[in-house]
């Protein structure tokens, strides 16, 4: 699944799920675009891996929010490497509460970065692609974006509005040779001692999943590497669910 020669830009790769799609992007050959919204250090990190890997890199440090700011790293992208051919959308940030209690500053921020986000940088980076005549576009959505999960809050609203962008972009841009897909991870855990950490509804859940565990980041980064090849060439305006069949029983909750 060769990604020879092209240059993907990755939103939140400096860690976890959107780091592991860099490094897994760089081993099939692509360069790569690591892009943090605070977090230099980390991006530093991911970008020294990626050099040792023997592929290009350029850290961008920008809010995907911040349509100023995304168009600057967009310009900043086609500067260095003259064109964009892959863009992974992967924000993230929730919050568990009672939606009740949710204040009108969490939803706006988990709205915000989840789903507004996406649509700045397919806007800006999609005008680029389509003058390029191609493109590939992968969102980063949730298993919770199909069914409803408890203490969901904005979340899952954020991440099922991408699932149904990711479909209109497909819809919209398929004549101009662009790919939009998306992929729908359940939980996923860096390490063991993370598991460790979870309070006692989510240890549940995940006993519970039909796998019996959590995903690794690589586990979604894998997918998104065959989204990026040519090996799924005929597929577009779809969302895999990586989620271990979890989302088929929804963790059994009592």
């Amino acid at each position: 699944m060769s990604l020879n020669g092209k240059v993907s830009l990755i939103t939140g790769s400096g860690q976890g799920i959107g780091k592991a799609i860099a490094l897994a992007f760089a081993k099939e050959g692509s360069d790569i675009i690591v892009n943090v919204r605070k977090s230099i250090g980390n991006a530093e990190s991911t970008a020294k891996e990626i050099r040792d890997l023997g592929r290009h890199v350029l850290v961008c440090k920008a809010d995907v929010t911040n349509f100023e700011e995304v168009r600057n790293m967009v310009e900043s992208v086609i500067k260095s490497f003259g064109k964009i051919d892959i863009l992974v959308n992967n924000p993230g940030p929730s919050i568990r509460k009672p939606f009740e209690e949710i204040t009108e500053e969490e939803w706006k921020n988990v709205v915000d970065v989840n789903l507004n986000g996406v649509f700045i940088c397919s806007h800006l980076a999609g005008k680029k692609m389509i003058s390029q005549k191609e493109g590939n576009i992968i969102n980063i959505a949730s298993a919770s974006a199909h069914r409803c999960l408890p203490l969901g809050g904005a979340y899952g609203p954020a991440k099922a509005a991408v699932v149904s962008l990711t479909k209109q972009l497909a819809l919209e841009w398929a004549k101009h040779n662009i790919k939009v897909n998306g992929i729908s991870p359940g939980p996923v855990m860096t390490k063991p001692s993370e598991v460790a950490l979870l309070n006692d509804e989510l240890k549940r859940r995940i006993n519970n999943i039909p796998m019996s565990r959590t995903a690794t980041p690589n586990e979604i980064a894998n997918v998104a590497v065959f989204l990026a090849s040519d090996n799924s060439s005929y597929i577009t305006g779809q969302t895999i669910i990586v989620d271990g069949g979890g989302s088929e029983t929804w963790y059994l909750f009592p």
